[in-house]
């Protein structure tokens, strides 16, 4: 599968049970991974926390993209990917974080302002591959992993 690393990023407020986000978060990445923990300001003051990760091994992305489950895979396949890449090569999701937490993966509506995991996953493309090949060829790994 042509991946470089993940990156996960969540923003929460305050009043988010930050024990329940971190155990979905683990679910989905796996409890070997290290998860960064900053507590910041927002923009308007108040206390929040912010979680984020990177995982560079190539078996540890293929098992958080496996983790998406064929639902939402088959939903990324069936809908335009290239407009989820941009020009570094990277696709960008945004999972609903109270799905999340409710043990559910599901993909954030566009344009929807509601709380959200961000993944990014860079891709591995090479000159003369096309974007939209590997970007297929990924996710459908990735299925097929999943129903092994």
């Amino acid at each position: 599968m042509g991946v470089h690393r993940l990156e996960l990023r969540a923003h929460c407020s305050a009043i988010d049970d930050l024990a329940v986000i971190r155990s979905a978060i683990k679910k989905l990445v796996g409890d070997d991974t290290t998860i960064i923990e900053k507590s910041d300001k927002s923009w308007h003051g108040g206390p929040q926390t912010n979680f984020s990760l990177e995982i560079t091994r190539k078996k540890d992305v293929r098992f958080v993209i496996s983790q998406l489950g064929n639902q939402c895979l088959t939903i990324l396949l069936e809908g335009d990917i290239l407009s989820r890449i941009d020009d570094r090569n990277i696709i960008h999701l945004r999972l609903s974080l109270a799905e999340l937490c409710c043990g559910k993966i599901k993909i954030s509506e566009s344009r929807k302002r509601e709380p959200c995991i961000k993944l990014n996953i860079k891709l591995e493309v090479y000159p003369g591959q096309s974007v939209n090949d590997i970007a297929i060829e990924c996710l459908q790994n990735a299925i097929s992993t999943d129903e092994n």
